[in-house]
């Protein structure tokens, strides 16, 4: 009985998708919305997006940013970015987000090179893919 138990829990374990500190380094760079989940269990997926978003962090601490990419590779970016600080507290990493005019937060389910995955307070959860730019070349 005792090693059922105990093989049940490293399994459980093993198999949990906790985002810790390391994974922080994956949430740099351009995202963009790939589905979005209601807490219906809808789901809206999005084929083209003409926003991406791009997080910057260093360590916990850092900012988000809409831009919108150009056919020639480049971003119109806005003025607006929204300060990101990271706050773990026990198995969550959370994003506490703010501008001048509001604050929010979002937990990081998944943050891995490829997907990135927050659900807000309201427990929308947005799924992100790694932004590729359009490659027009003939």
């Amino acid at each position: 009985m005792k090693l059922s138990v105990t093989l049940l829990l490293l399994i459980l374990t093993a198999c949990s998708q906790g985002v810790d500190k390391n994974d922080l380094k994956n949430i740099n760079g351009y995202w963009e919305i790939e589905e979005v989940t209601l807490p219906s269990g809808e789901k809206k997926s999005f084929t083209i997006n003409s926003l991406v978003d791009y997080f910057e962090l260093e360590g916990t601490k850092g900012f988000r940013k809409k831009v919108a990419p150009q056919l020639d590779g480049t971003f119109l970016k806005t003025e607006d970015e929204e300060a990101i600080e990271v706050l773990f507290e026990g198995s969550e990493a959370i994003l506490l987000y703010s501008t001048p005019f509001h604050k929010w937060k979002e937990t990081i389910v998944k943050a891995d090179e490829n997907q990135l995955v927050l659900k807000n307070e309201n427990e929308v959860v947005y799924t992100y893919k790694r932004y590729q730019p359009l490659n027009l070349a003939p």
